[in-house]
């Protein structure tokens, strides 16, 4: 791509040339020039600062006084008597700087040397007149220099930088190219730009770039690391190893930033906690009874009830947990800014289709190219605003993440279609039971696929992964009957795999414990198999009808002969029963397929003596 600028810039100047030739009815000349015009790239190559020049103002000068290391220099080699393509290249420099921001003399330095040895400084100070009247910011003048010299120094300031041309001598006109060198403050070349006509963006990331760090904002260097410069388009294009490490970078600052006030907090309710654990320390034992203040602190806590019931909607069930607050909040935070933006969007959007339609019979006006405000604003609004919803549910994703120290634990298996909770005495129930204002630790796994166990009251989901334990907590709020639901799709009776999650007030919920722990001593054993039958979730594959399900119906089972899938017989007794839950593959019945899961180690004998008495009473 350089290379066809360069050539595009040195038939155009040919082009000067060529009438003459015609005339002449001689076309030797012609490849003769192109040989002897071009320009060699010799990038990093320094500029002799010791060569001598005259000013437009008639002033002796060396490169030196330029390159001072102060800003980069854009370096010119022209004329001023060129018939057009100085003239070209010039006014497309000036076209392009005039769209700059920044300007000559403040940012970089413009130097046009020129290539006739014969061109006066007084004829140089029209030419630089003319373009500094043509740029607009008259002030900027001392950043332009417009220089003349002697053979010897021309020559060697054009060797250097690679810059060839020739004299014509039958039109008294020199042959050249058409290019613009970016060079160092301290006189290295840096960048060659080609033709006529300079992109913004890529002159100022080349005066950038050449500048070594002495130019531009911080953002404008940020953008500079960005890209990258691509030779074969002559243009800077994006760099993507760059554009990823800045990002990786702003994102660890941002998480840095926005985890600080996390850590404080969590810090401080550490600190909270264990003086709450010393101050109950200090009061165990002793029981007195309730006074004014007790009395008037229960009566503020009745009173803020219906505050901490809160929460209800359309969207989303009454809150009922220390963790659902955030999570509305977030949920509404973002909704709302999706409704306002998609209001905008659409209303400018439609507003726009009527207003400015093309009537038939009208040309199509021109398009805007871009404009820096509104890019700036629609850039920076959103991501102020994904910043601010990131942030805001990361926090509460971490609050969620890190139960506190003094949890009460429950474990918990999901199984096709069933829950399943044990509690620390040993207990095990079907349905979720808690005690109020405490934290709930669940460690969960699945026998057998993908469960998530959702609570939309507490606003929590997790899901429940064979193989492996995950955790969340939970601190209920409100007194009650909640709806524990299967989030996820896990097979055809997903939709009943449903529980209960029954919240307890304070003192009660350890009375529950101990009286469902020790059932089977105040029940007979078919009503503790009925019990153990639901809870354990049999009634999910199981009936006790006849009706058929995923497994065979437990209806007038006891004592009678079926036939396994190996084709053998076997009569239906205590044994076999017991076998069928501690090792259910062992034998399955012809016409069911293996999909019980194991009970070894989750019931006690007693608990498979009360099954088997509530079996074999199902006439």
């Amino acid at each position: 791509m350089a290379r066809k600028s360069i050539f595009l810039a040195i038939a155009l100047g040919i082009c000067g040339l060529w009438p003459m030739i015609a005339a002449a009815q001689r076309i030797e000349p012609a490849p003769d020039a192109l040989e002897d015009v071009g320009v060699d790239e010799k990038l990093n190559t320094q500029i002799p600062l010791d060569l001598e020049f005259r000013d437009e103002n008639g002033n002796d000068i060396t490169l030196a006084k330029i390159y001072n290391g102060e800003r980069p220099v854009i370096l010119t080699m022209n004329y001023s008597d060129c018939p057009m393509l100085c003239s070209l290249q010039l006014n497309g420099l000036v076209d392009a700087l005039k769209e700059m921001s920044w300007s000559p003399g403040e940012e970089f330095d413009l130097v046009c040397v020129s290539i006739d040895p014969l061109e006066t400084h007084q004829r140089a100070r029209l030419t630089k007149t003319r373009y500094v009247k043509a740029y607009g910011r008259v002030e900027t003048a001392g950043g332009w220099h417009f220089l003349v010299g002697n053979k010897e120094n021309i020559q060697r300031l054009a060797d250097t930088v690679g810059f060839r041309f020739v004299y014509v001598p039958e039109r008294r006109e020199y042959a050249h190219a058409a290019a613009a060198m970016i060079c160092t403050p301290d006189g290295r070349v840096s960048r060659y730009m080609y033709g006529i006509q300079y992109p913004v963006q890529t002159l100022k990331l080349s005066l950038l770039e050449a500048g070594e760090g002495k130019i531009g904002s911080p953002l404008e260097q940020i953008l500079l690391y960005c890209f990258h410069y691509d030779a074969e388009s002559g243009r800077y294009a994006p760099a993507a190893r760059n554009f990823m490490k800045l990002g990786g970078g702003l994102t660890l600052v941002v998480l840095l930033i926005g985890l600080t006030p996390y850590w404080i907090r969590r810090k401080r309710r550490a600190s909270l906690e264990r003086s709450n654990a010393l101050t109950e320390d200090a009061g165990a034992g002793e029981q007195s009874a309730p006074d004014a203040d007790s009395a008037q602190t229960g009566a503020m806590g009745l009173a803020a009830l219906p505050l901490a019931a809160s929460g209800g909607s359309g969207f989303f069930p009454t809150r009922a947990s220390t963790g659902a607050e955030i999570v509305d909040h977030v949920f509404y935070f973002i909704l709302i800014i999706s409704v306002i933006f998609f209001l905008i969007i659409v209303g400018v959007m439609t507003l726009f289709v009527l207003k400015y339609r093309k009537p038939r019979g009208e040309e199509a006006t021109k398009t805007a190219t871009h404009s820096n405000i509104l890019e700036a604003t629609w850039s920076i609004i959103p991501a102020i605003l994904l910043a601010v919803m990131f942030f805001w549910g990361f926090v509460g994703y971490m609050d969620m993440a890190q139960p506190p120290g003094n949890s009460y634990e429950i474990q918990v298996v999901a199984k096709k279609w069933t829950w399943s909770f044990t509690y620390p005495n040993g207990h095990v129930d079907n349905n979720l039971h808690v005690p109020v204002d405490r934290p709930v630790r669940l460690v969960m796994r699945s026998d057998d696929v993908i469960h998530s166990l959702y609570i939309p009251a507490f606003r929590l989901k997790m899901d429940v992964v064979p193989g492996r334990y995950n955790t969340t907590w939970f601190e209920a709020t409100e007194v009650g009957d909640y709806t524990l639901f299967c989030a996820e799709y896990c097979g055809t009776k997903h939709s009943m795999m449903l529980a209960k999650v029954v919240v307890h007030p304070s003192g009660e919920f350890e009375r529950w414990l101990t009286d469902a722990a020790n059932f089977l001593d105040r029940l007979t054993p078919v009503e503790a198999g009925e019990i153990i039958f639901t809870r354990r979730g049999c009634a999910q594959c199981h009936s006790v009808d006849g009706s058929a399900m995923t497994g065979p119906s437990f209806k007038g089972i006891f004592g009678i002969e079926h036939a396994l899938a190996s084709g053998e017989k076997i009569t239906v007794n205590r044994d076999y029963i017991r076998e069928s839950i501690l090792e259910p593959q062992a034998k399955i019945r012809a016409g069911y397929k293996p999909a019980m899961p194991t009970y070894k180690g989750q019931l006690r004998d007693e608990e498979i003596d009360a099954l088997i008495a509530y079996i074999k009473e199902l006439k």
